[in-house]
């Protein structure tokens, strides 16, 4: 298992003056599913099996299947337990709608023990059908702790993160296609974007220009805050992965994809080069150009008789330039070279000697409804907390500050553990707090920390990075369509999200995934649609030759990432209440889309 993370939460900060007692609340997140190409998983059979002893082996595309009761589709990932048995449930619409994970839906399981909670919490839970928990006041208030509590907890959007890494790990989207749906887009331009000014946006010319005719002179263009430089046009230049700085290990080489956004402008690429960091010549840097992509590959070789100063840092500048585009595309990425370090096994005691701070001081309390967490660690065995009984318990206490502390603690782990706040709603942005937690053992034994918390506004929401030309004048135009990714899905990535959260099948043609601050529009064609396939099995039997099947696939392909597309910009201006009825009803409308296809194919000449 990837990770795993208890907290203890008191409850109902709402429902004054009432002790409700306190919920645990239990986090699993599993590793990914490997993917198998070209052999099926091969069963994994225990040594001491005896010759006729019968497995029900694991037949479930996403790693939760063989631990929920109903493994299709999520059901019940999220479980209320009263004296270890199951009393109530959710679905993983829970896990993306609440806590925002959508990443990890398929890999992630919640159980919340309710035993510590008031005999009169648990009286107004249960119904007396004993089928699921009564949804009133209580309900609610402890869906709100299990949110606060998790939704900024760190590990968690660290995985989130990895796992949405992951999908640019799918096929890209073959050329033919994506210049065919380019040309459907720009041809019924009243369905798409407007108003977005640039250089180089005005109609005319074909190609990969897509509509965009470049006016500007000097400069180049650059992914920039909207209030830097002055305003451009697609295309710009991103690069996977798309952190702030690339981590380089000595000797050690590492790849790096640089893509065109929108990606159907690579095929217009007329140079591509990467200008080196002349301080670190030690980093050898060595760029290749591909058909849909350009990868840069780094190796920092670390000389012997050179003692390197550790971290190392550098800037390597990638310039492309595109047929029809004047201003040269630009990409900044930052190296930073450092040998990988393992954390050392701490030193465990049964008698504890030390508690400290983790976490970067001075803690910064966010004012809303999420808690903050606070690193700490200790020197004790994590037996000694969490432990049946615990020898040792935590407290925490306000010495300085208004308002009242709210807080709880997750389970030790090899000697670390958290601290969650929970803000007081009358503190207000800085307001400063000075917070004290205490470790208190047998015969009265006693360790403390404490340390400074300033309360901050929560954070608004990113402004998303434009494309920007710095020191340059560009005129206004139009630019037709937002940037967006054509990728394939095989059965191999099935358990990879489609509508509804849900899983592929054969039945489902394609899904977008809406953009985000990282990722464009993404337009997913399933090549192993079970309709198209047999499609493809007829054309053969019937001897047609290989290039007109290659153009009905092509036809096919854009025609379904075109009608996604079309899907997406109607959802900008219409946001259905009922997430799920809203799934579905695109999901059927997408596959009624691709059967028409087929048959209007069929009939054709």
């Amino acid at each position: 298992m990837e990770e795993a993370v208890a907290y203890q939460q008191s409850l109902f900060d709402d429902l004054h003056g009432i002790d409700m007692g306190t919920i645990d609340i239990r986090v699993t997140v599993l590793p990914a599913k490997s993917k198998k190409k070209d052999a099926e998983d091969t069963p994994v059979v225990p040594l001491d099996a005896a010759s006729d002893e019968q497995f029900a082996l694991d037949k479930s595309l996403t790693p939760l299947g063989s631990y929920l009761e109903t493994s299709k589709g999520g059901k019940r990932c999220c479980v209320f337990l009263v004296n270890g048995q199951r009393q109530e449930s959710l679905d993983n619409t829970f896990i993306i709608q609440e806590l925002g994970f959508k990443y990890l839906r398929n890999r992630m399981m919640i159980a919340v023990d309710v035993d510590g909670l008031a005999q009169s919490a648990i009286g107004r839970l249960m119904q007396g059908s004993r089928q699921g928990f009564y949804r009133g006041d209580v309900w609610n208030a402890m869906q709100k702790r299990i949110i606060a509590t998790l939704k900024q907890d760190p590990d968690l959007v660290r995985l989130e993160e990895e796992a949405e890494r992951q999908v640019s790990e799918l096929s890209a989207g073959d050329e033919k296609v994506k210049n065919t749906l380019d040309q459907l887009i720009n041809s019924h331009h009243d369905h798409g974007w407007h108003n977005l000014s640039g250089a180089g946006a005005a109609a005319g010319g074909n190609g990969d220009d897509l509509g965009q005719t470049s006016t500007a002179t000097g400069g180049v263009v650059v992914l920039l805050q909207p209030d830097r430089g002055a305003i451009a046009d697609f295309p710009v230049l991103i690069s996977k992965p798309s952190a702030s700085a690339i981590r380089l290990q000595p000797n050690h080489p590492r790849d790096v994809i640089i893509l065109s956004q929108p990606a159907g402008h690579w095929s217009a690429l007329a140079q591509f080069d990467v200008l080196p960091d002349r301080t670190v010549p030690e980093l050898e840097i060595k760029k290749e150009r591909l058909d849909d992509r350009g990868k840069i590959s780094l190796l920092f070789r670390e000389k012997p008789e050179v003692e390197a100063d550790y971290p190392i840092r550098a800037t390597l500048t990638v310039t492309a330039t595109f047929n029809g585009i004047k201003e040269p595309r630009q990409l900044e990425m930052r190296v930073v070279v450092a040998p990988e370090r393992p954390a050392p096994v701490p030193i465990l005691l049964d008698v504890p000697t030390k508690l400290r701070v983790t976490s970067r001081l001075p803690i910064r309390v966010q004012r809303g409804a999420a808690d903050t967490h606070v690193g700490l660690r200790w020197d004790g065995k994590d037996q000694l907390l969490s432990g049946d009984p615990a020898a040792w318990h935590l407290k925490a206490r306000l010495i300085e500050g208004a308002g009242t502390l709210k807080y709880s603690f997750s389970d030790p782990t090899s000697g670390r553990f958290g601290l969650l706040i929970s803000p007081d709603p009358i503190w207000n942005a800085g307001d400063s707090l000075w917070i004290e937690v205490t470790a208190i053992g047998p015969n009265e034994a006693t360790l403390s920390t404490d340390f400074l918390a300033d309360v901050v506004e929560a954070p608004e929401k990113p402004i998303p990075l434009a494309p920007r030309l710095i020191d340059s004048n560009v005129p206004f135009g139009s630019i037709r369509r937002p940037p967006y990714d054509l990728r394939y899905i095989t059965r191999d990535d099935y358990s990879e999200e489609c509508w509804g959260g849900k899983p592929w099948t054969d039945d489902d043609p394609g899904y977008f995934r809406e953009p985000t601050d990282k990722a464009p529009l993404i337009l997913i064609i399933n090549t192993d649609m079970a309709v198209f396939k047999d499609y493809n099995k007829f054309l053969v039997a019937k001897g047609i030759t290989e290039g007109e099947i290659d153009r009905r696939r092509t036809k096919y392909n854009s025609h379904v990432a075109y009608h996604l597309y079309q899907m997406y910009q109607s959802t900008l201006d219409d946001k259905e209440g009922d997430f799920d009825s809203a799934e579905e009803r695109r999901r059927a409308e997408i596959q009624r889309v691709a059967m028409t296809l087929v048959k209007l194919m069929e009939v054709s000449r």
